[in-house]
């Protein structure tokens, strides 16, 4: 098959690295695939590195802009037609809504659209949410198949009109990887996000305050985004700053996964994030909001704990007692290796996912 995949930016955040490995997947079965994308980030390296062509887009970004999203839309159609491709596979709100208009005006056979979360969960005023709820819900019609990440996710736009039989769930999925042991002494708590208000990382601030005075610790955070510098200034305000260390953007993040003993996530709305599978097949425990699709792979008390979001007491409260019960910790991680393994394979998401690209067209809902 000829297949494009579309996304809007190529920073490396969740939605990208399932693009890069889906493309990836499909090279390695001798499919011919591109990665359409806007911007020059790094998964436009990492797509060039495995000699995967990439089409970029000199437009196209996540900001509203009516010229650029004209121009970026002349783009798409114009490479749609060229290539003409058997499956464009689109992610992310404004390729999805851009891509999927595109592929149905050039007769693309099989236009799949992935729906990694819903920017209406997100604080913002009424309106936007009304407007974004609108064409989440038109790019969704323009599809011939959305997958969702998790049940969650699909339970919240399943009611829509028109578009309950184009919706099917497909679990994020990862491959099993080796971390060198580490040597570290003195507890570790650690999160692997984009600093983004939408990962609750001041949530997790407060709640460190109080932990620290308790028990002597580290807390690592790596990841980099917008809001890093309110951050630091806010651990700085907290008095905490000498036990929070802001790692910043690093390539192989789950490298430090080795370093933590106790994995934490703390948004205020997810829909099936890699960190937490990542973590869970590491064996570390791991504390989470119950938002989104986190409570799909997280049972809690079994193979994890879940805290509600905003809830820096319930956060606080977890990570001492997790901190003082080390056979606790070692149970939690093992039933969470075992549950990812079991049900977050790399292999099962691949193999969902290419079914519905080789469904018949005949088949599909229009």
């Amino acid at each position: 098959m000829k297949i494009i995949y579309g996304i809007t930016k190529s920073n490396f955040g969740g939605a990208q690295r399932y693009v890069f490995d889906l493309a990836r997947a499909a090279q390695e079965r001798g499919h011919d695939v591109s990665v359409l994308c806007g911007g020059n980030g790094l998964l436009i390296q990492k797509l060039k590195a495995e000699h995967i062509n990439v089409i970029p887009l000199d437009k196209l970004e996540r900001d509203i802009s009516i010229s650029k999203e004209v121009s970026s839309f002349r783009q798409i159609l114009k490479v749609l037609r060229e290539e003409k491709p058997d499956v464009f596979h689109i992610n992310s709100s404004k390729m999805g809504g851009l891509g999927g208009l595109a592929g149905r005006l050039t007769g693309v056979k099989k236009i799949i659209f992935t729906g990694h979360g819903w920017a209406f969960n997100e604080p913002r005023p009424d309106w936007q949410k009304i407007l974004i709820k609108f064409f989440a819900w038109m790019t969704v019609l323009l599809s011939h198949k959305t997958i969702c990440v998790s049940e969650k996710t699909k339970e919240q736009i399943a009611r829509w009109p028109f578009i309950k039989n184009k919706l099917t769930v497909i679990y994020n999925g990862i491959s099993r990887f080796s971390l060198d042991p580490s040597e570290n002494k003195l507890l570790t708590v650690g999160t692997i996000a984009e600093l983004h208000k939408i990962k609750g990382l001041d949530i997790l601030l407060k709640a460190w305050s109080k932990f620290i005075r308790k028990h002597p610790a580290r807390l690592l955070i790596v990841g980099e985004g917008e809001e890093r510098e309110n951050l630091e200034n806010m651990a700085h305000n907290l008095g905490i700053s000498g036990s929070v260390d802001f790692k910043g953007f690093v390539n192989d993040a789950r490298s430090f996964l080795s370093h933590f003993d106790i994995f934490v996530l703390a948004s205020r709305s997810e829909n099936l994030p890699y960190a937490i599978l990542e973590a869970g097949l590491a064996g570390l425990p791991v504390v989470a909001t119950s938002v989104g699709g986190i409570p799909e792979s997280i049972e809690s008390g079994i193979n994890g704990v879940l805290v509600p979001p905003e809830d820096s007491e319930a956060l606080f409260s977890t990570l001492i007692l997790l901190a003082e019960d080390n056979a606790l910790r070692q149970r939690l991680g093992i039933n969470l290796k075992a549950s990812i393994q079991e049900n977050f394979s790399f292999e099962k998401m691949v193999k969902q996912t290419f079914a519905l690209y080789l469904t018949s067209s005949k088949n599909r809902s229009c």
